[in-house]
């Protein structure tokens, strides 16, 4: 008899993508394919209404009568960095109340060092690195093959993730574990073959396997018919570069024109990869298209792992403007190397072209990233007071330049930056409502 796994999403919403977690009820819909009763416990942590204290005593609860119904129980949390501090609350609390084996996954597991999880993670018992779909579906099992990225508490850590092909895996809209909302989000494929020093995507010492990263093409097209005839009116796709695979991606966007998919789709793109091919395909469809310049600096670009090919861009620009087409740029402040001058040179490239959606965002540290090993290297300080800790100051520039660049992003266009430049008054200090709802997701 399987073990009965309470899987627990702590989310950051973002009011553009749904409330629904996509990367949980993928691994609920490995569960239910393989008939193992689980239940799914859901909260967003930056709701304003949300509790730390009441969903504690809610999953606890929820523990308890499971067990008295016979159930041993396995909890399933997904660890990111901003439900770290609700996280470390929740463990400690199923340990020292329940006899249920707690299993943690996520980000903040996946990227740590190996032989660090113990000292990070005390009172969790199990840790998958990387999918967590097979994984869970072993541990309610009790098999455990190789390749899941499994680790137990107190064994020898290797460090390994889970190794298989995503095509494998069954669709939680599909299987009835999601039903398609107004506003969603989707994956065609996970993973990334750039190496960006800030991103947690990043690819890794092996070589990249783009077939093994895709999910299944009938699979999609039968979400993106589901997803038409349910009447989705945005449907952001959470593929770190969309259009890696361009013959592909033509194919997916053709058959999505064919199917009659109005909704407005989201996509993760990067400059230097665009293809004429890519954009014809477009036509017909409602798209926005978000690219990642994160800076127009080369040196700074350089020292993230991120050089721009900026006459690739400038290209580019010309082609989507030409055809009309949506699209927004995105940058990051607080970047090595980075000053409050440099800064504004980035948005005044953005300017200069013309880009009337510009989003800039916080630099954070993300566990596992090679920036996470520099800190010391480029004097990076984070703040000690924000649910989601941010670069503040560094050896290139100072909080007091940190607040301006923060103004700089939160006004975004020219005239907001002129009437900043000639205000003798002080920065506001306090966090622009934007940086709480969208800043956490970096652009490829």
């Amino acid at each position: 008899m399987s073990k009965f796994v309470i899987l627990v999403s702590l989310d950051w919403e973002r009011p553009q993508d749904g409330r629904s977690s996509l990367g949980i009820a993928s691994i609920a819909a490995a569960l239910k394919a393989s008939n193992i009763q689980y239940d799914l416990l859901e909260a967003a942590v930056n709701d304003m209404a949300f509790n730390p204290v009441a969903f504690e005593k809610q999953l606890l609860e929820h523990i308890h009568q499971r067990s008295l119904q016979g159930h041993q129980c396995l909890v399933g949390i997904g660890t990111f960095i901003w439900n770290e501090p609700v996280t470390q609350q929740l463990t400690e609390a199923i340990h020292s109340s329940t006899a249920a084996t707690v299993v943690l996954g996520g980000p903040q597991i996946s990227y740590a060092d190996a032989g660090q999880l113990e000292h990070l993670y005390p009172f969790a018992d199990v840790f998958v690195r990387g999918h967590g779909e097979k994984a869970m579906v072993a541990l309610a099992m009790e098999e455990y093959p190789h390749g899941l990225g499994i680790h137990f508490a107190g064994a020898h850590d290797l460090g390994e993730k889970a190794n298989y092909a995503l095509e494998e895996l069954p669709s939680p809209y599909l299987t009835g574990v999601l039903q398609p909302g107004k506003k969603i989000r989707w994956e065609t494929m996970r993973g990334c073959p750039f190496k960006c020093s800030f991103c947690q995507h990043r690819g890794t010492g092996d070589r990249f396997k783009l077939k093994q990263h895709q999910f299944d093409f009938e699979r999609i097209i039968k979400e993106a018919y589901l997803f038409a005839e349910a009447g989705v009116e945005r449907i952001s796709i959470l593929d770190p570069i969309f259009h890696l695979d361009i013959p592909r991606t033509v194919d997916l966007l053709k058959l999505f024109r064919k199917i009659g998919l109005k909704a407005e789709l989201a996509l993760q793109c990067r400059f230097e990869s665009i293809k004429d091919e890519f954009l014809d395909a477009l036509e017909g469809l409602n798209v926005v298209l978000e690219f990642g310049l994160q800076t127009a600096i080369w040196e700074e670009g350089k020292r993230i792992g991120r050089p721009n090919r900026l006459d690739m861009a400038d290209d580019i620009i010309q082609k989507l403007q030409a055809r009309n087409l949506r699209f927004e740029v995105s940058l990051i402040y607080g970047l090595p190397g980075q000053t409050l001058a440099s800064f504004r040179q980035s948005l005044s490239w953005c300017w200069s072209r013309g880009i009337t959606e510009i989003r800039a965002w916080p630099l954070m540290i993300l566990r596992g990233t090679e920036l996470d090993h520099q800190r010391e290297e480029y004097g990076l300080i984070e703040s000690a007071d924000e649910a989601i800790p941010h670069v503040i100051a560094s050896n290139s520039f100072s909080h007091a330049e940190y607040l301006q660049m923060r103004a700089l992003a939160n006004a975004c266009n020219p005239a907001a930056i002129e009437t900043l430049q000639n205000n003798t008054q002080p920065p506001s200090t306090t966090s622009p409502e934007k940086e709480l709802h969208h800043g956490i997701f970096y652009r490829a």
